[in-house]
């Protein structure tokens, strides 16, 4: 077990005006903080005299500059072990899906520090360690359809963040699903975003090879709603989505940008139903939803 903390720096999510800290339960809080990261390339024209040397001048700086703003640092106390074979790096990249997931896909994990960044500045860099992770651009911008109160979302996260971590720890088509939400954003081709994105929903809801266009559809509209009409009307669009997942598939993509979106949605409610239940479901179970039997 480590001895020191583990802090984790998220960008866009900002704790309300009154609480500085939040406690998520297990030895986890997120606590208010600034930082902002600076992300530039620098060009040198000449090689170093000698191996591990500096390049000499001149430099020059290229025209393409990102900057972050770190507003909340995840502390991952050092009395936190996590489950399975995850290390606290897994639990604070899990934590940050799941508050893509209820609160803001925008949220991401920026920097890894090897301390807090309210302290940071004053400690001397040999002791400190600054790890840039989500710094890349976002290729697609998401938002939630009815946004609640911050605080009502984090409750929801403090409740069920140990259950998205217990089943990252233990079921293999789970992570693979939370890791293919983690990455389609990053990923710069909308093509290989939604074939990722129904590749993950296969794993989880395709019991083989064959129909798949028919038995994925059905069995995830069960798996979302009760027998009835939001069902069927989910089935149907999660069928047409599946054309645009497949001409992508095969190199003569046909989607657009909402069937992007559309796929993120479903694949956002069948995570957040996972996580809510602890549960990935069987296929035998995924069977009995469809058939109507307990």
């Amino acid at each position: 077990m480590s001895t020191s903390d583990f802090y984790a720096g998220l960008t866009t999510l900002q704790l309300p005006p009154d609480r500085d800290e939040y406690d998520l339960g297990h030895g986890l809080t997120l606590r208010r903080t600034y930082a902002h990261l600076m992300s530039s390339y620098t060009m040198a024209f000449n090689p170093p005299e000698a191996p591990g040397k500096h390049h000499p001048a001149p430099w020059k700086a290229t025209t393409r500059h990102d900057a972050f703003d770190v507003y909340t640092e995840l502390v991952i106390h050092s009395s936190y072990k996590p489950p399975g074979d995850l290390a606290r790096y897994d639990v604070a990249r899990t934590i940050t899906s799941v508050l893509r997931l209820c609160c803001d896909p925008t949220i991401r994990f920026l920097v890894q520090s090897s301390h807090s960044f309210s302290e940071i500045a004053a400690i001397p860099d040999r002791e400190t360690r600054l790890t840039p992770i989500e710094s890349t651009p976002q290729y697609i911008q998401l938002a939630l359809a009815q946004p609640k109160p911050l605080i009502g979302l984090l409750g929801w996260v403090r409740e069920y963040w140990p259950n998205a971590v217990s089943l990252m720890a233990s079921h293999a088509d789970f992570r693979l699903a939370m890791e293919a939400f983690e990455l389609s954003t990053f990923v710069p081709h909308h093509a290989l975003t939604l074939v990722s994105l129904w590749g993950a929903l296969e794993a989880l809801f395709s019991p083989s090879t064959s129909e798949l266009r028919f038995r994925v559809s059905v069995l995830i509209a069960s798996y979302v709603h009760p027998p009835g009409e939001e069902r069927l009307a989910l089935q149907r669009e999660i069928f047409e989505l599946y054309d645009k997942r497949s001409a992508a598939a095969h190199g003569k993509p046909k989607h657009n940008d909402n069937h992007l979106v559309q796929t993120f949605n479903i694949l956002q409610r069948v995570l957040v139903r996972m996580i809510e239940d602890n549960e990935v479901p069987s296929k035998a179970a995924l069977n009995n939803m469809l058939l109507g039997a307990s």
